[in-house]
């Protein structure tokens, strides 16, 4: 039995002698593995997102919009966590922060929705090797608008008649036509046709004066009223292809038609023209809601509304249905078809 005993102790010391070389193999092969790659910070990969996806899939004005909104708190707040490392905690508490500095809940959806496309881009390249958290967006109530009133928009045409070139016709148009003021400082005369009395809508200028596709992305026809076409017919000019642009021909540069201050002495064109019209400080864009505003309590349809506007749903139109007192019309003599509830 000793013996036995000695026999077996000593086979089992041959073999674990020889597992020894394999275990060392193993180990070393082992560290030399490389380590997980540890996922990027916030702040490192947004800025990744905005030289690569956001450049090649956005318009240069977008893409300032997304890395000033990054930087209003967003990156403040959570740009030191690495993506892996942020969760709905984190976004719930950035929330509540942005609240209580005052900022409305469009403007922080706004933040969110950047951050849920960073994350999912994050993932979609392998950045993030785990589902990003869920973003839960703000309520937003309706958006109020501001439109002139019929009286309004006559004596805000009668002051416009005096003001110099090219306000004189860019006024009225932006009334007659709904354009954006992007889309009336890229207009170029090809793009006018006075016999069909129509304009072809299909660019529009940023703030850097480069021309890109009609927000929509999708050019469009605009019907003219004939008053539009005398009016274009009588500001003809030869100054370059740009409909309403400077002295030189050259294009009017965004800061040159806009309000540039808050002030009672704000000079700008419009708001020049306001003043004299014994009107509210207003900006371009409460021309192109006045426009669709009249079109729907004249009868023009949502639909008919929509295509004018270059809007990409109907949703964005129905925010002027209120206005249509044909469409409410129409709807309540539905009940007077045959056997619909008769008495």
């Amino acid at each position: 039995r000793g013996v036995r005993e000695a026999l077996l102790a000593k086979l089992v010391g041959r073999e674990e002698k020889e597992a020894e070389p394999a275990t060392t193999a193993t180990t070393k092969k082992t560290k030399r593995q490389p380590k997980e790659k540890r996922a990027p910070r916030l702040a490192a990969f947004c800025e990744h997102f905005l030289e690569t996806y956001a450049t090649t899939h956005n318009r240069p004005s977008t893409v300032r919009e997304k890395r000033r909104a990054l930087g209003r708190g967003l990156l403040d707040h959570v740009g030191h966590l690495r993506l892996d490392r942020i969760t709905a905690r984190h976004i719930e508490t950035f929330k509540a922060r942005r609240k209580r500095e005052g900022v409305g809940p469009k403007s922080i959806n706004e933040e969110l929705a950047i951050l849920s496309k960073v994350l999912n881009y994050a993932e979609e390249i392998g950045e993030l090797r785990q589902p990003p958290p869920k973003i839960r967006r703000l309520k937003v109530p309706k958006p109020k608008y501001d439109f002139l009133d019929f009286d309004e928009a006559d004596r805000l045409l009668e002051a416009a008649a005096e003001a110099p070139h090219p306000w004189r016709a860019m006024i009225p148009m932006a009334l007659w036509s709904g354009l954006r003021l992007g889309e009336l400082r890229a207009l170029q005369w090809e793009d006018v046709d006075l016999t069909v009395r129509c304009l072809h809508v299909r660019y529009a200028a940023d703030y850097q004066n480069v021309l890109h596709p009609p927000k929509s992305g999708q050019p469009r026809v605009v019907d003219l009223p004939r008053k539009a076409v005398a009016l274009l017919r009588k500001h003809r000019h030869d100054r370059g292809r740009f409909v309403f642009c400077r002295a030189d021909g050259s294009m009017l540069p965004a800061w040159e038609c806009e309000s540039r201050s808050m002030e009672a002495k704000d000079d700008s064109p419009l708001m020049k023209v306001c003043r004299a019209a014994g009107l509210r400080r207003i900006g371009w864009h409460v021309l192109r809601h006045t426009y669709a505003s009249h079109l729907m309590m004249r009868g023009a349809t949502p639909a008919e509304v929509q295509q004018l506007l270059g809007h990409a749903s109907l949703t964005m139109t129905m925010r002027y249905s209120h206005l249509s007192p044909r469409a409410r019309k129409r709807a309540a003599e539905l009940l007077d078809g045959d056997n619909f509830g008769a008495p």
